[in-house]
């Protein structure tokens, strides 16, 4: 196609999101969701490279200008798969949150590095391939980070009997849940193969403990 972008013209700013019309009927939601299924499908059995508008199109059986009325490039599928992948955690966050609104630290702690190991175990290629692709600036990342420190300050300030001395909510907050995420990440993509996964789990359930009891 004459007006089809090539996929080493102008990509769009880091830092602001990519402008795509919004699904907001069943029907074009499905499309979306069919097309980014199918980038997940191009990826893992062609590679990053094989990833171009009229390969996913052809993938997820939609016609090419079905896929650029929601997706101008190669750029704005990687996010809009990074974001789907935020939301999933975000949702399963919640629920934790929830689920042990009256539980002891300690068990909140676990219950929370468990639900974000679990979101990168059951994936963890597709999540190294993203993080490899897609900007961590994305305004969905910053979204969820911000109610992750939320969710920890939320429950450090309620929990203040079980800490030994008082500290600033905001600061303990914010260390947490940078350790939980780097903890959880890592214990998917980096542990030593002698580590188990419960084994990792335990051990970053420790640190994280130990530095909010300090």
């Amino acid at each position: 196609m004459g007006s089809r972008r090539k996929s080493g013209g102008r990509q769009p700013h880091i830092g602001h999101p990519v402008r795509r019309r919004v699904p907001r009927q069943r029907r074009a939601q499905l499309t979306v969701e069919a097309i980014l299924d199918a980038v997940v499908s191009v990826l893992k059995r062609e590679g990053v490279a094989a990833v171009t508008t009229n390969r996913v199109a052809e993938v997820a059986g939609v016609s090419i200008g079905s896929l650029y009325q929601y997706f101008p490039d190669k750029r704005a599928m990687f996010i809009a798969l990074h974001r789907r992948h935020i939301e999933q955690i975000d949702r399963q966050v919640q629920r934790v949150t929830m689920d042990h609104a009256g539980s002891a630290l300690e068990e909140l702690i676990r219950a929370m590095l468990t639900v974000m190991i679990d979101a990168h175990t059951a994936d963890p290629e597709l999540y190294e391939l993203l993080a490899s692709e897609v900007p961590h600036r994305g305004g969905g990342t910053r979204s969820f980070a911000s109610r992750l420190h939320g969710v920890f300050r939320v429950a450090i300030a309620s929990r203040s009997r079980e800490l030994r001395a008082r500290r600033d909510p905001d600061r303990m907050a914010f260390v947490v849940a940078h350790m939980v995420e780097a903890l959880s990440h890592g214990a998917v993509l980096r542990r030593p193969a002698s580590v188990s996964l419960a084994a990792a789990r335990e051990e970053a359930t420790r640190a994280v403990l130990a530095y909010l009891r300090a």
